[in-house]
């Protein structure tokens, strides 16, 4: 299931399901990037709580459910972007109607910590969900460039960094199956749970933020112990800040994962096209890519909105 794509002059509805903006002090980032939208021709509608801070959430668990549901139901709102990441976008997927969301499908996106909330909206309900910049983001010194990449996906239905970037093949081999991801550390907050999608047959798109070679280590024996590694067809590497950052100095998340999938032929491929501390392509989340390691390409092979 699909959204249709957004036109200027629509209604963008704007939800705290993570971070509040009091935590890191973002005001100011939120107010420029609401400047942006606006002057970019689109209306914005604040959720009710959005201000609301709950010891650094934005808003207790019951009061992120009823803005979210409310967007869905809006007829007038086109699109959700989600405030910012996080650690508490778990604390209330129990509580929303995927009723009511698969019969209202609208563009949902945001990233990090909404990671959680994009693979539980997909898996409840099969709507199409988006990997892209959280709200705040558009009100850094580089917004201009992030709304690029918004642009160029939710209006003109073209998704280009994260097909044509530069990419590293970590591990030959050739691939199909549908997208799931980004963020490793929140999706695996939904293993054990109702709420992690069917991961037969899927590309895996992994990223990390604040990490460590030891909790990557951490991460992929937990993966391989649950059995995703069994059923994947193929992994996407992301941008890995802390990581890459110091590159002379640790070894890299793509060295450590050849050594937790010595025993599979799935593809492996290393990017910078998703992640934090960069300029984000927007990625579906649920629709089909192919991964040709031998000519270094991806592919996105369906349609992501209508």
């Amino acid at each position: 299931m699909i959204a249709n794509k957004l036109n200027y002059g629509d209604t963008i509805g704007i939800v705290g399901v993570s971070n509040s903006l009091k935590l890191q002090n973002r005001y100011e980032d939120f107010y420029r990037a609401e400047k942006l939208f606006q002057e970019k021709g689109f209306k914005i509608k604040r959720g009710k709580y959005l201000l609301e801070d709950y010891y650094g959430s934005a808003g207790t668990r019951y009061q992120k459910v009823e803005d979210m549901m409310n967007m869905f139901q809006d007829k007038e709102v086109k699109a959700i972007i989600c405030l910012d990441g996080g650690q508490t976008c778990n604390t209330f997927i129990e509580l929303l109607d995927y009723n009511i969301i698969r019969q209202n499908p609208k563009i949902i996106t945001g990233y990090s910590d909404i990671t959680v909330l994009l693979q539980t909206i997909y898996n409840k309900t099969g709507l199409v969900t988006f990997h892209g910049e959280s709200f705040v983001n558009f009100g850094e010194a580089d917004g201009e460039e992030k709304y690029k990449e918004f642009e160029s996906t939710f209006v003109n239905k073209k998704i280009e960094k994260f097909i044509i970037g530069d990419k590293k093949i970590i591990k030959k081999g050739n691939a199909e199956g549908k997208i799931i991801g980004t963020n490793l550390g929140c999706m695996m907050y939904l293993l054990g749970t109702e709420y992690l999608p069917n991961m037969e047959d899927k590309i895996l798109l992994i990223e990390s933020y604040k990490t460590s070679p030891n909790e990557c280590q951490r991460r992929f024996a937990h993966l391989k112990q649950y059995g995703i590694f069994d059923k994947i067809k193929g992994i996407v590497i992301g941008y890995n800040y802390d990581l890459q950052k110091n590159q002379d100095t640790y070894p890299q998340m793509e060295d450590i994962l050849l050594e937790y999938t010595k025993e599979y032929d799935f593809p492996i491929i290393k990017c910078n096209d998703f992640g934090h501390k960069i300029v984000n392509s927007v990625i579906p989340i649920g629709v089909n890519m192919k991964v040709d390691s031998n000519n270094e390409r991806i592919e996105i092979t369906e349609e992501f909105l209508k």
